[in-house]
């Protein structure tokens, strides 16, 4: 399947899910993300702050911010994009963040920037495939991004609804794999 076409066929996808499905989907993935293991090795979370049909993780931010994840108080940075780039900021609440670009919330300009080097980030995306391959939107932000931080502290994953694993994608040699896809069924290493 090429990019354009599983950007399509998702996106149509996504917006015919019924709000029922949707609710169990989003519910069955916040668990399991705070369940995770990985709550134990890091101190920082970088998760996008979901927008339109995407996986929600607007409640998984605020059960972070609000409450210690198994044990340890976990810090809380998302995305702001900067023309060609982004960056993630620091945010202590929820009321921290403003629409920016395309409509999407971002933290405020006072939030301060820090750098993903140690923590779980949350990779957004349209299709992936089970060698874990992922089509974004076709920006190339968070390619670019980690390409700059590679290091095996950062912990990569990406939130999917059940339908959006397929069987193969095109993938290109500047396209970064998440280390796990989360869906409501389980997880894709």
């Amino acid at each position: 399947m090429t990019k354009e076409e599983a950007r399509k066929q998702m996106r149509r996808m996504r917006r015919d899910m019924t709000p029922q499905e949707r609710s169990r989907q989003n519910e069955s993935i916040r668990r399991q993300i705070l369940a995770d293991p990985v709550w134990k090795e890091v101190s920082w979370f970088y998760p996008f702050v979901s927008y339109g049909t995407e996986v929600d993780t607007t409640g998984l931010i605020r059960e972070v911010l609000a409450h210690p994840v198994q044990g340890r108080r976990i810090n809380v940075a998302v995305p702001r994009v900067n023309g060609k780039d982004m960056e993630f900021y620091q945010i202590r609440s929820m009321e921290e963040l403003c629409p920016g670009y395309q409509g999407i919330l971002e933290p405020a300009l006072h939030c301060p920037p820090v750098e993903a080097k140690e923590g779980l980030m949350l990779l957004p995306g349209l299709a992936f495939d089970r060698k874990g391959h992922r089509v974004g939107y076709g920006g190339g932000y968070y390619d670019r991004y980690l390409a700059k931080y590679r290091t095996e502290k950062l912990h990569r994953y990406a939130v999917a609804y059940d339908f959006q694993i397929v069987d193969n994608i095109e993938s290109e040699a500047h396209d970064i794999a998440p280390d796990r896809i989360i869906t409501s069924q389980n997880k894709h290493n």
